[in-house]
C-alpha cells in the first residue's frame, strides 16, 4: 500500500482517560498515533483490554477524547459543532463486534438499516426521498447476500454470520469513505468469518473503502490487513506493513503475539518455540513512566525501567518503541 496518498485519517496522539470513582484515572488509550489512506486497511492488534475498541470509539466521537486530534478528510473532529460532526458520520460508519447485542431486537431489518438514513433525511443533511431510502435498502442488503424479502423480519430471525452482514448493510448505506470494524469477526465460527471477510474485501474493492481493522486473531489480520499497528496498554509498539511484521518482527511483545499463532505445516509448528510472557497485563490504571511492556519482557533492560521509547522508523514505514532497536 503506497502511502503517497493525504491520508483519510489521521489520530495524533490520542489520549481517552476514564476517571474511577474520583481517585484513579484508567489509561485506556495514551497517546496513539496514525495515518489511515483511501482504499487501506489497517490493522489493530493487542491483547484483551489494550485498548483497542476504546480508539475506535473514541475516533468515532462516541466518548469525547481526553487529549489529542482525529482528523478526518482534513477536518479535526474536535473542532466541529454537534451538526458538522453529524454530517462527518455520514463519510465514517461503525461495524460493532457482536450482531446479536448492536441490532436492536424491536425493530425490523429493513428499518434497522434505512434508520441512518432517515435520521439525515429529517436532519436535512442529505436530499432523498421515501422510496430512495427504500431503493437503497434494497441495494446494501442484495449487495451482502440478504435477500430484500427478508427486510420485515427481526434480527432474532436471522443467524449470527447474517446478523454481521446487517450491520455491515446499515454502514454501507450511508456510502462510507472509512468503516471501523471493531472485531467483525471475533463472535462467528470459522467458517462464517470466512465468508465476512470475503465480503469486507470485495467491497473494500469495489467501493475504495478504508478500514480500521480492530482484531487479536493475527491470523485473520496477515490476510486482511495492509498494515498492522499492534498495541500494549494503550500504546502501540510497532507499526509496520502486515507482510514485513510477520516477516521481521522488531519488538519482544509482537515476537510473542506471533509465537502463539499457528502455522498450517505439521513439520514447522513442531520446530517453532511459544514465547510465554510471564505475568498478568499490569492495570491500566497504574502510571508508568518506563516501557509499558518491561514487566512481561524476557529481553528487558535497566534503562526500560525508568525510561520510555518512543516509537521511531526503524527502516522505510517501520516504526518499533524499543530500546532494542535504538540507533
Amino acid at each position: 500500500m503506497s502511502n503517497k496518498k493525504k491520508p483519510l485519517l489521521q489520530v495524533r496522539k490520542l489520549k481517552q482517560h476514564f476517571d474511577i470513582s474520583g481517585k484513579r484515572t484508567l489509561r485506556a488509550v495514551d497517546g496513539v498515533s496514525f495515518d489511515i489512506y483511501p482504499g487501506e486497511t489497517l490493522g489493530l492488534v493487542g491483547e484483551s483490554g489494550c485498548g483497542k475498541s476504546t480508539t475506535i470509539r473514541t475516533i468515532a466521537r462516541l466518548y469525547k477524547p481526553t487529549s489529542g486530534s482525529v482528523i478526518f478528510e482534513g477536518k479535526d473532529l474536535a473542532n466541529l459543532n454537534k451538526r458538522e460532526l453529524i454530517a462527518s458520520r455520514r463519510e465514517m460508519q461503525i461495524v460493532f463486534q457482536d450482531p446479536y447485542e448492536s441490532l436492536s431486537p424491536r425493530i425490523t431489518v429493513g428499518n434497522i438499516i434505512a434508520e441512518p438514513l432517515t435520521i439525515f433525511r429529517n436532519r436535512k443533511l442529505i436530499d432523498i426521498d421515501k422510496a430512495g431510502i427504500d431503493r437503497k435498502v434494497a441495494e446494501v442488503m442484495e449487495r451482502v447476500g440478504l435477500r430484500y424479502s427478508l427486510r420485515k423480519r427481526y434480527p432474532h430471525e436471522f443467524s449470527g454470520g447474517q446478523r454481521q452482514r446487517i450491520g455491515i448493510a446499515r454502514a454501507l448505506a450511508m456510502d462510507p469513505k472509512l468503516i471501523l470494524l471493531d472485531e467483525p469477526v471475533s463472535a462467528l465460527d470459522v467458517s462464517i468469518q470466512a465468508q465476512v471477510l470475503n465480503l469486507l474485501s470485495d467491497l473494500q474493492e469495489e467501493r475504495g473503502l478504508s478500514y480500521l481493522f480492530v482484531a487479536h486473531d493475527l491470523a485473520v489480520v496477515r490476510y486482511t490487513c495492509h498494515r498492522v499497528a499492534v498495541m500494549y496498554l494503550g500504546q502501540i509498539m510497532e507499526m509496520c506493513e502486515a507482510s514485513r511484521l510477520y516477516e521481521n518482527p522488531l519488538h519482544p511483545y509482537t515476537e510473542s503475539l506471533l509465537s502463539a499463532v499457528p502455522v498450517p505445516d505439521p513439520e514447522i509448528e513442531r520446530s517453532r518455540s511459544r514465547i510465554i510472557l510471564e505475568g498478568d497485563l499490569p492495570s491500566p490504571t497504574v502510571k508508568i513512566f518506563g516501557c509499558p511492556f518491561y514487566s512481561r519482557c524476557p529481553r528487558k533492560m535497566d534503562k526500560c525501567l525508568d525510561n520510555k521509547p518512543k516509537l521511531i522508523e526503524m527502516e522505510a514505514g517501520h516504526k518499533v518503541a524499543c530500546f532494542l532497536h535504538e540507533k
